[in-house]
């Protein structure tokens, strides 16, 4: 007997994965049920979702057991139904860890560079002119700047790791010191004040809880230095987005890479989408994307997936966030 799986991911990018199916898992995609058969699916033990919301008909059918997330993140999943009909839930985090720090290098050496500056200087008029007002202490080595990481999970971590070559001062703050990693990152915990009044680059990696929701606001930005480069990885509601334009429209703040937004997908009154226009040289922006390198992408869906195969097998789960009622294909006496 095989454990019926239900995949809610686009059949395009699932196909894009191209996951090997372990023998105890049998795949089916929402795209064809829905297409076919209209309402609650029956006959499926899991489910695997990706960022998205999972259709409640989907969490509410009748033999469902396992929601299995292919991303870190479970904050668009209605955890009320979870809990009412028992389901187990597990999340994938960590895996494009190593993805998303790319991104924040790449992000920070950009910005440290002037680039969208320098850009506008090829492509303009007065060449000779606008390209001495680049030069200046605003075109930055990395080694002399001071990065400050809000968020020292498998991100966090990979981040340092990867900016040590470069030499900066690099600051943490997390809701729990991590004293062990300190000195093997060459990291130095400080207060959220003391990281925002002190780093030339504050780079956000939090999830997003009651308590982290709006952190960085007015108060925040206000804190900052104005050649502060602001870098949002984290969720888009960590940041108050209108304060985040002021800031940068008074050049309280230099420049903001962000990747993720509130709310998604982007609508156009979004108040940066508004202020682009006058802000283009100094913002960088992506949809959502960081860690979704074709390679980490396909590590992520077989990671989900040999999750679910654990699971089918009356194995342990990993990264359960919830645990319901079901056992696999041990429920079922096989």
């Amino acid at each position: 007997m095989t454990f019926p799986l239900l995949s809610v991911i686009p059949k395009s990018r699932f196909a894009l994965a191209a996951p090997h199916i372990p023998s105890e898992v049998a795949v089916e995609h929402w795209e064809d049920w829905s297409d076919v058969r209209r309402g609650s699916p029956t006959g499926f033990r899991a489910v695997l979702g990706v960022g998205l919301p999972i259709p409640g008909a989907v969490l509410r059918a009748p033999d469902m057991e396992l929601l299995q997330l292919v991303s870190a993140g479970y904050e668009r999943v209605d955890m009320a139904i979870v809990r009412e009909m028992g389901l187990t839930l597990c999340n994938n985090p960590g895996r494009n860890a190593d993805a998303v720090a790319d991104h924040i290098v790449m992000s920070l050496l950009y910005f440290a560079r002037r680039m969208g500056e320098c850009q506008n200087v090829v492509l303009g008029d007065n060449y000779h002119h606008n390209r001495e007002g680049i030069i200046g202490p605003l075109l930055r080595d990395l080694e002399e700047m001071t990065v400050g990481l809000v968020g020292f999970g498998a991100i966090g971590r990979s981040v340092a790791d990867r900016l040590h070559p470069f030499g900066p001062t690099l600051l943490y703050h997390n809701r729990t010191r991590r004293r062990e990693d300190e000195a093997r990152f060459g990291v130095r915990y400080a207060e959220f004040d003391e990281l925002l009044r002190t780093a030339d680059a504050v780079v956000a990696m939090l999830p997003l809880t009651a308590e982290t929701k709006g952190l960085f606001g007015r108060e925040a930005f206000a804190r900052m230095k104005p050649e502060t480069i602001f870098v949002n990885v984290g969720r888009g509601a960590l940041v108050d987005q209108r304060a985040l334009v002021e800031a940068l429209l008074e050049h309280r703040v230099y420049a903001a890479s962000l990747d993720v937004f509130d709310p998604e997908p982007v609508t156009k009154e979004n108040p940066v989408v508004l202020a682009a226009p006058q802000l283009r040289d100094r913002l960088l922006l992506s949809p959502h994307i960081a860690g979704v390198t074709h390679r980490t992408w396909r590590v992520m869906v077989q990671k989900a997936i040999d999750n679910v195969a654990a699971y089918a097998r009356g194995e342990e789960p990993h990264h359960v966030v919830v645990r319901g009622r079901g056992r696999g294909l041990a429920a079922v006496g096989t």
